[in-house]
């Protein structure tokens, strides 16, 4: 393991409705498995390679470069947030939500409006990873892309462990070599495929529960960009930050907050809005570094029953994130929220332990990902599309009748560029980037743990998904 080196303003002070934030908390939502890929509005290219369960474990057995299937040097590279305005709009770095905890519980509404699979995509369908690239340079004019292998999201890279680990989710993805490194894009069926189905509590307990500081205010969603090694290969992971603790200064729950909340929430419909569609992404300056080991994951569920809590489906998401800290809130069925069942740990021994005990299973992945590198490293077009039609078997095709690429010409330049100078200019002035010291979470900063167990109410649901993570498969379970 490493060391961690929506819609509409209310008159309540810091806080904006977050009409955009599609990506962790989940909402319960119908009996739907995770959705089929559609080959038929999207047919597959030729077929180039299939990789197999089964080769991956054969190679693994005998790889030597097996024993670096782990995560280290992981630090932080760069964040921005996704604005509230007319145009695709981003602030770089931008800031996480604050926890901001109710003094007093209230009674919530239920999520209610559209969200989306993919919010970045559907924000900033031409090129969704663009944003990401544009927060590096932004952040980080020198950033060196010689030893960037991969550069993924929450997604992506967490659907090929699912497959190393045999767990069954069908996704299709496309990937691109910029470089020397692969990009992997999600695909949905739209940029603006709608999430089904989605009720509970899993955007408004966010909105009352965080809040968006003054110097950020206006957001909609917080993205961040981590960097580390694995088997390896050097990664940039970018995934969507649901908040953080300011740990320099607790806060304690206000009263006063709570009030205005409460005035705030009658007017408020959570929902995620997308700006006006063009190929023009502006990008400012606004909010501050947060360190990694300071920021949170966040799950609603209901604790109507009493099933306990399976972690495996959690633990996998967090440690690729590299995400320290994991809160679950248990509503009462009615959108209560009591404190006692607000649950908030830090989880950094408990995923050190999740990799130890998955040894196996992330050298598989090791090896996956390194076959897929050298598949697209080797493609006349470095353009390919990766595609899981069964449990056991992954197919490499081309990409069929799709002349789009994942950043534009001057952006990909950019980024060749910033790789090309270092790895062969020797008068090159490139510092590597800052490495964040970060601030760890205090043991006792909450003195909550897991001792409650909780349920659904019955059949499949959201509340465990992520639209960044799982694209709400409606399948995770606790």
């Amino acid at each position: 393991m490493s060391t961690w080196r929506g819609a509409s303003s209310s008159g309540r002070a810091g806080f904006v409705p977050r009409g955009g934030r599609g990506g962790g908390r989940g909402g319960r939502g119908g009996r739907q498995g995770a959705p089929q890929p559609d080959i038929v509005k999207h047919p597959l290219g030729n077929l180039v390679a299939k990789i197999t369960t089964k080769d991956i474990n054969l190679t693994a057995s005998s790889d030597s470069l097996s024993a670096t299937a782990v995560i280290t040097d992981c630090e932080y590279v760069a964040s921005y947030n996704w604005m509230n305005e007319s145009a695709s709009t981003i602030m770089a770095p931008g800031k996480p939500p604050l926890w901001t905890p109710l003094s007093v519980p209230r009674q919530l509404h239920e999520d209610s409006g559209d969200f989306y699979r993919d919010p970045n995509a559907a924000r900033f369908p031409s090129y969704p990873m663009e944003p990401a690239v544009q927060a590096i340079f932004k952040v980080d004019t020198d950033f060196s892309t010689s030893n960037i292998d991969v550069f993924a999201c929450g997604s992506t890279l967490g659907n090929l462990l699912r497959f190393a680990r045999n767990d069954d989710k069908p996704f299709r993805f496309t990937v691109e070599l910029i470089g020397n490194t692969v990009f992997f894009v999600r695909k949905e069926g739209s940029p603006t495929e709608l999430i089904t189905g989605v009720r509970g509590f899993g955007h408004t307990f966010p909105e009352a529960y965080t809040t968006w500081e003054p110097d950020v205010k206006g957001s909609e969603t917080h993205q961040r960009i981590v960097q580390y090694k694995f088997g390896g290969l050097g990664f940039l992971l970018r995934f969507e930050c649901d908040g953080y603790f300011n740990t320099a200064r607790p806060r304690k729950p206000s009263r006063q907050r709570d009030d205005d909340l409460a005035q705030a929430l009658k007017a408020v419909s959570v929902s995620q809005s997308i700006p006006k569609q063009t190929n023009s992404l502006n990008v400012k300056t606004g909010g501050s570094e947060v360190p990694q080991s300071s920021i949170f994951d966040l799950k609603t569920r209901s604790g109507k029953y009493g099933q306990s809590i399976d972690m495996e489906q959690i633990l996998p998401l967090l440690y690729l994130k590299q995400v320290p800290n994991f809160i679950v809130a248990y509503h009462n069925g009615a959108g209560v929220f009591p404190t006692k069942d607000i649950k908030v740990e830090n989880f950094e021994k408990r995923i050190r332990q999740w990799e130890i005990d998955n040894k196996s299973a992330l050298e598989r992945f090791s090896v996956l990902l390194r076959k897929i590198i050298e598949i697209v490293r080797t493609d006349e077009c470095g353009r390919l599309e990766i595609y899981r039609p069964s449990l056991d078997c992954l197919e490499i095709r081309k990409q069929h009748g799709d002349e789009s690429h994942v950043l534009p010409s001057s952006l990909r330049q950019e980024w060749e560029n910033a790789g090309l100078h270092v790895a062969y200019g020797p008068d090159s002035d490139q510092e590597s980037s800052q490495e964040g010291e970060g601030v760890h979470l205090p043991r006792d900063y909450y003195n909550y743990n897991f001792d409650s167990d909780s349920d659904d109410d019955g059949g499949k649901d959201f509340t465990a998904c992520s639209a960044d993570d799982c694209g709400y498969c409606g399948r995770c379970t606790y």
